[in-house]
């Protein structure tokens, strides 16, 4: 079937993230797809040659949309991803930087990753040597796989695009997106953690409900402790990306002091901040992360005691470090420089005897040190070896051959300090970055805290309840409401709510039929997006909530044309659904939106009815199936305990207006839509309304309900006359024969 085993490293040079993974692949190249979609990379480094479905992959997500943001790409020779190559490669890179039992072990963690990913990591390491940034690939510990399947929700590319989790499908924004309603981060570390909340929902209970007990403190304590926290995170610079310029020791005196001055005045701001926290919070995931942070930050207050603050404000290295005690290097640089500059001074004594001038003083112009200044009318005073440095029209000056050489040996001393301080400055990185790892923990701390106000910001947006999350198979909500559309309908407009009940013990299929535009796709969305909310730990925008732990989310949206992918309308339905049964479990939310269309109605009514049968009997997940299909509809006789059939409600009326009295020609039917989900068949679409809406001439809408009414006739007809036909074919005695022949002719002469 073509499929393929990928491997891939990502690494965030700003934060010294690594992520890997390998993962077996369809010829859709859809797993790739969804680590694309979830890193969101401004660069992709690939091999010179990869296959067709992959290069068609590549193409599709890197000519989205000619933003300014367009995804980079890359080339190296593929015999750098060459395993052979790539494993020497690699054990060569790690074979330097192990010093002990402890990195040996890592080294052994790295060496048996598997062979797809060493070929990927070789490759990163060469690219990033050319920016001298391969250190961050040098700490094992750093290194985390992206798809722990355990640990997160499984949500993949299309779910991502489908449920407009990161961005909208309109311009590819982050507004009226998921991430969009839940970001009111104050920081922009805060604001990368949330991110990865939100594609990555959490399966366990206990961390789940850690989170909700976090955020409904933070709602409803009346303790001062939680605004004074929020104020220190206001306008924060953005610490991560500084800590690990610093690590890699890409950043300037003033970008190490800005950083480490914040992090002491954090420190000490959340050590006077600990009496209250350990009164007044109760949430263990709160008290955790604000009582760790002074701990952790406590290393840089001797950093900065070293340092003298103008000096780091204007990037002079050479008056850097406050005590020389512990820069041995630079104090006795520094004492030769300061000899020889006292040599120079005491040589104006015997200046002044030579030009009999006890007043004489050296004069410094334009960087030029150690200068006699002589009126040109007195120049005949001066010894004939003396160099002539500069003159103007009244004055001339000079340097004597002992300023010369000491002069010249003074400054070779001073070029050597620069490089002395250079040294000592990348030394002195070096030695603050064996904090890294504590201080990027207290940084990963504040994004929690910041990621819980903002969830809490969130849960005050009004109507938001907490809800339940349990084990047991189940999606309760009652009266929930879209999340986005929520927020973007504001208070002018109020988004009709809408209840669901799904349960593996009861009904766990909803079927849903109803008009076109009547509100069937954003009823589904809102499902999901209520589910993942829970999962992140957040409110949802519902009465109540009642939700068993789903681990994955799987959707099937919309019928287009991949022109990218080189496949049908079809093709893709079909491509997307066959990924969704390989992949959905019992656990899982399933949501199908109007399976089949791509192809003939019969057809697209066997494959709809067949799959969805298929997900009811044999894969048992939760499911919202859409459908314009009626016939699918009949899968709630075969399974009546465990399937339901609902519609969006909605009126109908004649447009009168466009119909004169007497006139017999067939105009649209007027519908209002209620946005409501009711029990039972919605038989008809009402297409012809939306033609309506979208102003298509009255001619052709007319001739259009005309046509419509004939053809619904002759369906009836076929329906009525199978049905009959199917009765005969189970009667077995002469009674039932005749009754069988008089209700035939009976609906004959009615029909006629």
């Amino acid at each position: 079937m073509g499929n393929i085993f990928i491997g891939i490293v990502g690494v965030q040079p700003a934060t010294g993230e690594v992520v890997f993974d390998s993962f077996q692949d369809s010829p859709s190249r859809s797993e790739l797809e969804t680590r694309i979609s979830s890193l969101q990379p401004v660069e992709l480094l690939l091999p010179s040659d990869l296959s067709e479905q992959t290069e068609m992959l590549i193409h599709r997500v890197t000519a989205i949309s000619m933003r300014d943001d367009r995804i980079r790409v890359e080339r190296m020779d593929k015999v750098y991803f060459e395993y052979s190559h790539a494993f020497q490669a690699v054990t060569e890179f790690y074979s330097k930087v192990v010093d002990d039992i402890k990195d040996s072990q890592s080294f052994s963690g790295i060496i048996n990753l598997d062979k797809p990913v060493i070929c990927s990591l070789a490759a990163i390491i060469r690219y990033l040597k050319e920016f001298n940034l391969e250190k961050m690939l040098s700490t094992p510990e750093n290194f985390k796989q992206l798809s722990r399947e355990m640990e997160f929700m499984t949500i993949n590319g299309t779910t991502l695009r489908n449920l407009e989790i990161l961005q909208n499908q309109t311009d590819m924004k982050t507004k009226g997106s998921l991430l969009w309603v839940l970001d009111h981060t104050k920081t922009s570390f805060g604001r990368r953690n949330l991110k990865k909340w939100v594609t990555q929902p959490l399966l366990k209970l206990r961390e789940i409900n850690a989170r909700l007990d976090a955020v409904s403190e933070v709602l409803h304590s009346e303790s001062s402790v939680f605004g004074q926290i929020e104020n220190h995170l206001y306008k924060l610079p953005d610490i991560e990306r500084g800590l690990c310029s610093i690590y890699h020791k890409k950043c300037s005196t003033q970008e190490f002091f800005l950083i480490v001055k914040t992090l002491y005045h954090l420190q000490s701001e959340f050590q006077a901040l600990m009496p209250a926290v350990n009164s007044h919070v109760q949430s263990n995931l709160l008290q955790t992360v604000i009582l760790e942070v002074p701990e952790l930050l406590s290393p840089v207050e001797h950093y900065l005691k070293i340092l003298n603050e103008q000096a780091a404000k204007i990037g002079n290295k050479t008056e850097l470090f406050k005590d020389l005690s512990n820069f041995p290097l630079i104090k006795q640089r520094k004492d030769e420089i300061q000899e020889v500059t006292d040599k120079i001074q005491i040589h104006l004594q015997e200046i002044r005897k030579i030009l009999k001038n006890p007043s004489a003083q050296y004069v410094t112009v334009s960087g030029q040190e150690f200068m006699i200044e002589i009126k040109n009318s007195a120049i005949s005073c001066i010894p004939a070896d003396w160099v002539k440095v500069g003159s103007t029209k009244a004055v001339s000056r000079f340097h004597s051959p002992f300023v010369i050489e000491n002069y010249g040996h003074l400054n070779q001393l001073r070029e050597q300090l620069v490089l002395d301080c250079n040294t000592e400055w990348l030394d002195f990185l070096e030695n603050f970055s064996k904090h890294y790892h504590d201080l990027c923990k207290a940084v990963h701390h504040l994004a929690t805290i910041d990621c819980i106000f903002s969830l809490a910001k969130v849960a005050k947006q009004g109507d938001y309840c907490r809800p339940t999350l349990q084990e047991e198979k189940r999606i309760m909500i009652k009266n929930g409401r879209h999340p986005v559309i929520d927020v973007l309908l504001g208070e002018q407009d109020q988004y009709v709510p809408n209840s669901t009940n799904l349960s593996e013990d009861s009904e766990r299929v909803m079927i849903i039929t109803g008009p076109n535009m009547g509100g069937k796709s954003s009823y589904i969305k809102q499902v999901a997006l209520i589910t993942i909310m829970a999962q992140i730990g957040s409110y949802v925008p519902a009465e109540e909530a009642t939700i068993g732990i789903v681990d994955g989310i799987f959707t099937r949206m919309g019928a287009a044309d991949n022109i990218y992918k080189g496949r049908s309308t079809f093709m893709e339905e079909l491509t997307d659904t066959a990924e969704i049964i390989r992949k959905a479990t019992s656990q899982s939310l399933v949501i199908l939106d109007e399976l089949g269309r791509g192809t003939s109605t019969h057809d697209g009514i066997a494959i709809a009815y067949s799959t969805l049968e298929y997900f009811i009997r044999d894969v048992k997940s939760l499911t919202l199936f859409v459908t314009h299909y009626p016939p699918v509809c009949e899968l709630e006789k075969s399974y009546a305990q465990q399937v339901g059939n609902y519609h969006m409600g909605f009126l109908v009326s004649e447009d009168e207006s466009q119909q004169d009295p007497g006139e017999e020609e067939q105009v649209p039917d007027f519908v209002t839509f209620l946005y409501q989900i009711t029990r039972g068949i919605a038989a008809r679409s009402y297409g012809l309304n939306v033609a309506k809406l979208a102003d298509v001439p009255g001619e052709i809408l007319k001739k259009a309900a005309s046509k419509s009414k004939e053809l619904e006739e002759l369906v009836n007809v076929k329906r009525k006359t199978l049905k009959y036909f199917a009765k005969l074919w189970m009667t077995h005695n002469a009674k039932d024969l005749q009754q069988w022949t008089d209700e035939f002719e009976m609906e004959e002469i009615q029909t006629s």
